[in-house]
């Protein structure tokens, strides 16, 4: 992943669900163009729909890679025949105050996503049929287990996560 700038980026999760979306998370700290609308690239390494969120925040640490990260969740599944709540399930006790970022996708059945209760929504691209995405946010203090969660449609196919960030 990269952007016009030049930043670096890092993987910080990749994962899979039964159907093939797959969702990954990447970081980095912008020293290039701050401030500006960032022109994004991101190339699969086969024909895919790709759906992506970029979400900007002061405050947090200068480490790189994975060193950003204090804890984070993760899970898949599908839901029933009638609409449901998804959870990314619980972090393990934060260790630091942090942001926690909750991030939903799914192949696209055209739902109508909602955010979790205590999160903030910062983006709901919901209603398409080959790529739907929720993020938010929230802050954490000291033994926190935040569990990000999305409400998203019957029959859908869904990965969720909770990344938590650890402050300047």
């Amino acid at each position: 992943m990269s952007d016009a700038a030049g930043n670096t980026y890092a993987l910080l999760l990749r994962f899979t669900a039964s159907d093939g979306t797959e969702m990954s998370i990447w970081t980095a700290q912008i020293t290039r163009g701050a401030g500006t609308r960032p022109a994004i690239t991101a190339k699969p390494t086969s024909q895919a729909d790709v759906g992506v969120v970029a979400l900007e925040y002061g405050g947090l640490s200068a480490a790189t890679g994975s060193a950003v990260v204090d804890r984070l969740a993760q899970a898949s599944g599908t839901t029933g025949a009638s609409a449901a709540s998804v959870s990314s399930g619980p972090t393990a006790p934060t260790t630091t105050p942090g942001l926690a970022l909750g991030f939903y996708t799914d192949s696209g059945p055209r739902s109508t996503l909602t955010g979790g209760a205590g999160f903030t929504v910062r983006a709901n691209l919901s209603g398409f049929t080959d790529m739907e995405a929720l993020a938010e946010d929230r802050t954490v203090g000291v033994g926190a287990v935040p569990a990000a969660s999305v409400g998203t449609s019957a029959r859908t196919v869904w990965l969720m996560a909770t990344v938590v960030l650890v402050p300047a």
